[in-house]
């Protein structure tokens, strides 16, 4: 217990070392704007062999794959609704026939609709499950036997801080993050005698893509808005399920978690109301 302590201490200075990706090929859900774009990007640049985007909209799927494929790398996209189960299934049986075996799932599509709990459509509600939590469950399912048949596998979340530290007028996201963090965390456990199989998990605060869009705090710091690039794991070979100490807006949760920990939940409310967090919503006007 002493040495990984220490290991994990050396890790949060020292930078991890990075994986070498120019075997690996990437699927990436909600590949063809916001985060998932970037995170193309980002794989791309660092050799990544194949790239595949899935998403609902073809028009920003095939930019991002033009994008790609201008920077010398490999990429194909597919329309693929997540929260569609037969879908997802589908569409993994045809990215093997076409692209071959996906290495590293990159699971980072997600809805959000910015309304309390009354002013919340059903359908709206049961999208956020679908798309946000069970769609992790059936890409998962759809692509981790081959990894574990090869032995070379990794399984990256894009969740949110907002899955440990819910907001108001965001429940559908909140919730639906929770629920695919504890996915995540049982994910991982379940890999621990599974060689060359692992998971990360990342946990960014609010990022300035037009998903969250019109979100306001009171206090800019310590929970700055992250910028997109910012949002791609630095190490895509972590096995952590906790937030990475390569990203620095995601460092500055960490009082957060301890003041959850050790304060009654009125102080925790005063801290939501000084820093805005209590109303950020009430000016969302993002992408659904």
């Amino acid at each position: 217990m002493i040495y990984l302590v220490t290991k994990a201490a050396v890790g949060l200075v020292l930078p991890p070392k990075l994986r070498d990706l120019s075997r690996e090929s990437v699927l990436i859900t909600g590949g063809g704007r916001g985060i998932g774009r970037h995170l193309a990007r980002e794989f791309a640049e660092r050799g990544a062999r194949k790239i595949v985007l899935w998403g609902r909209t073809e028009k920003c799927l095939k930019e991002t794959t033009e994008e790609i494929r201008q920077m010398g790398t490999e990429c194909h996209y597919f329309i693929c609704d997540v929260g569609n189960r037969e879908e997802v299934y589908q569409m993994a049986k045809a990215v093997r026939e076409k692209v071959g075996d996906i290495t590293i799932l990159v699971n980072n599509a997600a809805v959000v609709h910015g309304k309390s709990l009354m002013d919340s459509d059903d359908d709206a509600l049961l999208k956020s499950q679908h798309v946000n939590t069970l769609g992790q469950f059936w890409t998962t399912k759809a692509f981790l036997p081959r990894m574990l048949e090869l032995q070379n596998g990794h399984i990256v979340c894009l969740n949110s801080v907002l899955a440990l530290s819910a907001i108001p007028g965001a429940i559908d996201y909140c919730t639906s993050k929770a629920s695919a963090f504890a996915f995540m965390e049982s994910l991982t456990l379940g890999l621990l005698d599974c060689p060359g199989v692992s998971a990360t998990t990342v946990l960014p605060f609010h990022t300035s893509t037009e998903m969250f869009q019109g979100m306001r705090v009171r206090v800019s710091q310590p929970l700055p808005a992250t910028e997109a690039r910012d949002s791609s794991p630095e190490d895509s070979g972590s096995y952590a399920t906790k937030p990475s100490p390569s990203l620095a807006p995601v460092d500055h949760e960490y009082p957060h978690y301890l003041e959850k920990s050790i304060l009654p939940q009125a102080a925790l409310e005063e801290i939501h109301r000084f820093s805005g967090t209590y109303t950020c919503m009430n000016t969302f006007k993002g992408r659904t």
